[in-house]
């Protein structure tokens, strides 16, 4: 073969392992190119989807503290009628209207309570239990129970015994039914809770002037035993811890408020101190979000603060 021959060959050659080597690299680099834009759209299909959640909760975590989740027909249904001072918190935390609300006259309370019972009564779940005397019966059962035989408030800690009947005291006093009960309310009307815990303490507290027609208002010195209960004991601490932060925040606040009224009424036997019953329920409302009477509570406390010089 002479010399160009040879040539033609080796360039020939060269050529074609040239395109080998460069067919090996394309499909090569094809393949690394695409498993790494593989990777990256699942990186950011990632990002994207915890992005939408972030945003869906955040959503929701507005809507609750502005009481959207607190429907005006909701509380129509549960309380007979249109709750103005619910919707007027609500226009304030939104910033429309200065704080301030009418309070309800007692009248108005003792028709909602009623009117509560009575949506009670159509609920499903509270039908499954078939009680014969109703809700409104129940209840006035269950605080007839309650009021005989109040809890250990002072001495609890001297005996296992005497921790172990507070533990259990809501068990062993009103029953199993009532109780199981109690815990469907509060897990099913979640959302008007805040208002309903409102209305009963109002309906408790208020004055009346010898117009009441409702039977069912537990004595202050009750409401006392209990207060005491849920602060000052293991038993009542550990029923609160059990419950939902809402409802574990708003017990400790109206527990506050009713020591306050026997501090008061000259009622507080016991000498419960309630400074520092002041200061963790402040921190626990400032704390929790989808309260509508956030402020309303805050600033109540501010001026129990200044009552009893916490500052």
């Amino acid at each position: 073969m002479d010399r160009s021959a040879k040539m033609i060959v080796a360039i020939v050659v060269i050529l074609a392992s040239a395109f080998f080597i460069y067919v090996k690299f394309a499909g090569w680099h094809a393949t690394k190119l695409e498993a790494t834009v593989k990777k990256e759209k699942e990186i950011w299909q990632n990002k994207t989807e915890q992005m939408r959640k972030e945003i869906a909760t955040l959503k929701q975590e507005l809507a609750v503290v502005k009481g959207q989740n607190v429907p005006p027909d909701k509380l129509a249904e549960v309380f007979g009628e249109e709750q103005p001072a619910l919707r007027e918190a609500t226009q304030q935390l939104e910033g429309k209207i200065p704080d301030g609300e009418k309070q309800p006259s007692f009248a108005e309370i003792e028709n909602r309570i009623m009117a509560f019972f009575s949506y009670m009564d159509n609920q499903e779940y509270v039908q499954s239990y078939k009680f014969n005397e109703g809700t409104y019966g129940q209840y006035q059962i269950a605080l007839n129970k309650l009021s005989s035989k109040p809890p250990i408030v002072t001495g609890e800690t001297s005996s296992l015994y005497n921790i172990v009947r507070n533990v259990a005291h809501f068990y062993r006093v009103m029953g199993k039914k009532r109780v199981l009960l109690i815990k469907q309310l509060l897990q099913n009307e979640s959302e008007v809770i805040e208002s309903v815990m409102r209305t009963f303490y109002l309906w408790f507290t208020l004055d009346d002037k010898g117009q009441s027609s409702v039977r069912g208002r537990p004595s202050m010195r009750n409401m006392y035993d209990y207060c005491g209960f849920f602060l000052n004991t293991l038993g009542g601490r550990s029923y609160l811890l059990r419950r939902d932060p809402k409802v574990r925040t708003l017990t400790t606040y109206y527990c506050v408020l009713t020591i306050d009224k026997a501090n008061d009424d000259e009622l507080n036997s016991r000498g419960i101190d309630i400074r520092p019953y002041i200061e963790s329920s402040f921190m626990e409302i400032e704390n929790q979000t989808g309260l509508v009477h956030q402020k309303e509570y805050l600033a109540t406390l501010r001026n129990l603060r200044l009552k009893y010089h916490t500052n």
